[in-house]
């Protein structure tokens, strides 16, 4: 080897272990970057050359070190993974919340629940029954009937805009939805010009990677790579994102819980017009893009016709309808004071849930105790003793809270597995400050090392062009 390449090779040495130490700053400046995965630079020797002739004799020897790539230490496995069980656990913590919510409008057990509202009312016919002939005690049964059926009616609105308001949050996930696969067909594009290019995309692939786990969390998807460097992106089969083009999604159907159908039935009564359930849909086509996880998912088994919300709604429907059932049935089997047979309560006319339209229909001296022209208490006492109403709307919040904790139970074990494949991930792309600083003093060490191999070279070749002989003097 001539000494000048020598000096060659120190020289691509210094040059490879500076951009090693430039990659080890950049991963050691970005150890809280959401997102960034750790770099390190790839190195190989630089081999001799030979002559392919007839009379070859040896190449040139090898001169050197040389930086090929800088390598982007991910795992595409666990990346899968990660997503994976991100897209699980956003949909049952979707399912979950909506479950706590319910819970929490219920108000049972306490004394603003409904359960205490319908004992409040059936002991209010015990007080009628001891006391038939007081018209204090009607008028208070009168009051609390009319406050069970503001209770009811307040429950079902409460369902409702818990309904409506879920829609409208599906609605606006899928537009953040359409903005972020079209983010990622954008990096996609920029990542292959730069591949093409033969420039470093290390950093746009990292925030393409935050935007795909972004899109995990809502809808879910399998990612696939491709060999240009772009990624596409697969919901139920259907391309979401393509390359660097994204399609659309919508959320169609019912829009309040007033229009809710179930699909290809035929609609209860009052509950508005046929626009089928709410759903994810393509929206240049309008078919179904149903996905099967992340949030958006969730939002919409919450919100589906026999999901917790509609069913939260229709028990309060027919808790109205059992209750007017009992009561009226034992109280229009007795003739008031006129002769005339009446229903204690009654449903306005119109198309609307029982829930909303369920009313008092009679007043302090139409209120039937016993038997007609006597001061008996007999009939006020049977209805006291009806316990049809309390057991159904007991049921019904038992069944809330089972469903509710068991929701929440699934929840949490999926955020369990999450956080693990979450981990898993981050120790094989986070950057870890202890190797971070290894790698800075032995890249430090081999660029000091390569710049005194370039002065013990430049040392000899000065005293040999300088101190050896006197020819030319």
């Amino acid at each position: 080897m001539s000494s000048f390449a020598a000096l060659n090779g120190a020289f691509t040495a210094l040059t490879a272990q500076r951009i090693a130490l430039e990659v080890t700053g950049q991963n050691i400046s970005n150890v809280n970057t959401i997102g960034y995965t750790r770099q390190r630079a790839g190195m190989e020797a630089i081999t001799g050359t030979a002559r392919p002739t007839m009379f070859a004799t040896s190449g040139a020897p090898a001169t050197g070190v040389r930086v090929t790539s800088i390598d982007r230490l991910g795992d595409i496995f666990l990346e899968t993974k990660l997503r994976t069980q991100t897209s699980s656990t956003a949909r049952l913590e979707a399912v979950a919340g909506s479950w706590s919510l319910m819970e929490t409008t219920l108000k049972e057990p306490g004394e603003n629940g409904l359960a205490a509202g319908l004992d409040t009312f059936f002991t209010s016919w015990d007080d009628v029954a001891n006391r038939p002939d007081d018209a204090a005690a009607r008028s208070v049964l009168l009051g609390n009937a009319t406050a069970l059926t503001s209770a009811i009616a307040n429950g079902y609105r409460a369902a409702a805009k818990q309904w409506d308001s879920t829609r409208e949050q599906a609605a606006a996930m899928a537009v953040d939805l359409n903005t972020t696969a079209a983010a990622v067909a954008d990096l996609n594009g920029r990542i292959r010009d730069a591949q093409v290019a033969g420039d470093n995309a290390n950093g746009l692939i990292d925030q393409r990677g935050v935007l795909l786990d972004g899109l995990a969390a809502m809808v879910g998807g399998e990612v696939r790579e491709r060999a240009d460097g772009s990624v596409d992106v697969m919901v139920s089969g259907n391309a979401l994102v393509r390359g660097d083009r994204a399609y659309a999604v919508a959320v169609h159907g019912s829009a309040t819980l007033a229009d809710l159908r179930s699909a290809g039935t035929e609609p209860p009564e009052g509950w508005g017009s046929k626009e089928g359930p709410a759903r994810l849909v393509w929206a240049a086509t309008g078919s179904s893009a149903a996905a099967s996880g992340g949030r958006v998912a969730g939002l919409l088994d919450v919100i589906a016709p026999d999901g917790p919300v509609a069913n939260l709604a229709s028990s309060y429907n027919e808790l109205a309808t059992t209750v007017a059932a009992e009561v009226n049935a034992l109280h229009s089997s007795v003739p008031g004071a006129d002769g005339t047979s009446r229903d204690f309560f009654a449903f306005s006319a119109g198309a609307t849930p029982p829930a909303l339209s369920l009313g008092v229909a009679v007043t302090s001296d139409q209120v039937v105790t016993g038997n007609p022209g006597e001061v008996d208490g007999t009939l006020a006492a049977r209805i006291a003793d009806l316990a049809g109403a309390r057991d159904q709307w007991a049921g019904a919040v038992t069944e809330i809270g089972v469903s509710s904790r068991s929701a929440t139970r699934r929840a949490q074990a999926a955020e369990s597995t999450r956080a693990t494949a979450e981990s898993q991930l981050l120790s094989q792309t986070a950057v870890d400050l202890d190797e971070e600083s290894v790698n800075l003093v032995m890249y430090q060490r081999a660029y000091e090392a390569s710049a005194r191999v370039m002065t013990t070279i430049d040392q000899m070749l000065d005293t040999l062009i300088n101190r050896t002989g006197v020819v030319g003097r």
